[in-house]
């Protein structure tokens, strides 16, 4: 296994250096070989750019059999390493068992509040048809074309900016000397912009698509991956929805983990996280509750302290789900709730940011 993992190592040390420290990387690299060594075992060949359903499957009950909390972590492994496979362009596997795969793992990784429906196939369609983020990551897959040059680290260059912002929907402009401001989701047309993160629904769409496979970073240049990009094209199939429901998870998480409040406390994305879970359960919140700023003595006396936090933080939420409304990834109504088909991305994304709010 050690043999077949040499040409990914390099890149994998980078990619894991990114969420962990250089200790935690060696151990989680050592983790990965013992569990692919088992995989490989159990499913009969040597295959390190796919993983395969059945065989996932009986090593986790052998996991769980030595405690939840193993099967947990080697979970959160195998999540990071299937990521990785796809971000980098290197998982070998259809489209359709990267999400078998993507969601036993998912699952594995502990439980969630987060009711996921069994939908009919011609009923997932239709309701895919109809969400913004559909028909606004095809516009951005359109806009790259056969290729964009990007930066090392998968960016969009500068020069690029107001063109690739005008594909999902907004009219900037694009000027190095303006100020670095955090924008909102949709800003008003003609605002100058210096740096992709200050647009963040273009920073998100950008980010959800490198993430899901739609695009592979080649030597400084972002390039459309053929099978993935033609599946989010099919109005159908099990590739069509499989693709989607990872771009979907993608924005979900990216809104997410995008909205850290003053000094790191992720309060803001923490109470909006909260809010998403609970908008996917049996019992959706009233929108008026969720969204409610407590009046001035209205917390009890040991809360009081809290009066600040809350009318700092509930609105910051506020404004993520609004922005997700507005690409359809929540209904903001008498209740707020996440659409049916949503729900699985939904709970992927929620456990990602958990994982990466801890580390």
């Amino acid at each position: 296994m050690r043999v077949a993992m040499r040409p990914y190592l390099a890149q994998l040390r980078a990619f894991f250096n990114q969420r962990h420290d250089a200790a935690d990387t060696e151990a989680g690299i050592e983790g990965l070989v013992t569990l692919l060594t088992v995989h490989a075992r159990l499913r009969g060949q040597v295959a390190v750019s796919e993983l395969d359903h059945d065989a996932l499957s009986i090593q986790f009950e052998d996991l769980r059999a030595i405690g939840d909390e193993v099967a947990v972590a080697c979970a959160s492994m195998l999540r990071e390493f299937v990521l990785f496979l796809a971000e980098s362009g290197r998982w070998s596997g259809s489209v359709e068992g990267f999400k078998a795969v993507f969601d036993l793992i998912s699952a594995q990784g502990g439980e969630s509040p987060v009711v996921v429906p069994e939908l009919d196939e011609d009923g997932a369609d239709a309701r895919w048809a109809k969400l913004p983020m559909v028909s606004t990551a095809r516009a951005l897959l359109a806009w790259v074309g056969e290729g964009r040059d990007v930066r090392p680290d998968g960016s969009l260059l500068d020069m690029d900016l107001a063109p690739a912002a005008a594909a999902v929907g907004l009219t900037v402009l694009h000027d190095p000397g303006a100020a670095a401001t955090h924008l909102p989701w949709d800003p008003e047309a003609g605002t100058a912009v210096a740096t992709l993160v200050q647009l963040p629904k273009l920073d998100a769409y950008w980010n959800s698509l490198l993430r899901a496979g739609l695009l592979t970073n080649q030597q400084g240049k972002a390039v459309p991956t053929p099978v993935v990009s033609e599946a989010l094209h099919a109005d159908s199939g099990f590739s069509a929805r499989g693709v989607k429901d990872l771009i979907a998870e993608g924005l979900y998480a990216h809104i997410l983990l995008n909205a850290v409040g003053s000094e790191n406390d992720h309060t803001v994305t923490q109470m909006a996280a909260a809010l998403l879970s609970k908008a996917g359960s049996a019992n959706p919140p009233r929108t008026e509750a969720a969204f409610a700023v407590p009046a001035p003595g209205e917390l009890e006396p040991e809360q009081a302290h809290l009066q600040p936090l809350f009318e700092k933080t509930v609105p910051a939420a506020e404004s993520l789900l609004r922005a997700a409304e507005s690409e359809g990834l929540v209904r903001i109504g008498k209740h707020v709730r996440v659409p049916r088909v949503l729900r699985a991305p939904l709970e992927r994304a929620l456990t990602r940011v958990a994982e990466e709010l801890l580390a």
